[in-house]
């Protein structure tokens, strides 16, 4: 399954809003393209995605940058991935007149489509946060001899 790359940039930016805005009023563009290497034009063209649906709020000014509309945990993947491009999980089927097709498209489109769906839906970017949290915390233990 290939997803988008702005999909995926989103999503990381989003969760770097997360986590950095527990520290700093906004976040701006050049600080989460800095930290996670993606052009700061880039990022441009897809937050102001995630703002108009409501995922995000912009601050304007010397100080401004993004903050979340709403806590991690009442923002859906579902929510995030539908706000930058509502073609990866839908409901679109391709009909063919034929009963091969049709078993296909129901056995394996549907079920995958239906499991993709269910996932995105349940999951929160906090559980995406949170993950992040874990990995960073298992990365930075030190020991000493």
């Amino acid at each position: 399954m290939r997803i988008p790359t702005k999909v995926e940039c989103g999503i990381i930016a989003l969760v770097d809003i997360a986590i950095h805005s527990k520290t700093e009023i906004s976040v701006n563009v050049i600080n989460i393209s800095k930290r996670n290497g993606i052009s700061p034009k880039y990022l441009e063209q897809i937050l102001p995605l995630l703002r108009n649906a409501n995922i995000i709020n912009s601050v304007k000014g010397a100080r401004g940058g993004y903050s979340l509309s709403r806590p991690p945990e009442k923002i859906s993947l579902f929510e995030i991935i539908n706000s930058i491009d509502n073609s990866i999980i839908c409901n679109t089927s391709v009909y063919y007149e034929n009963s091969i097709s049709e078993t296909v498209n129901e056995y394996c489109w549907s079920v995958m489509e239906g499991k993709m769906r269910e996932f995105a839906e349940n999951t929160s970017l906090s559980d995406i946060v949170d993950r992040c949290n874990e990995r960073t915390q298992s990365q930075e233990i030190m020991y000493y001899i």
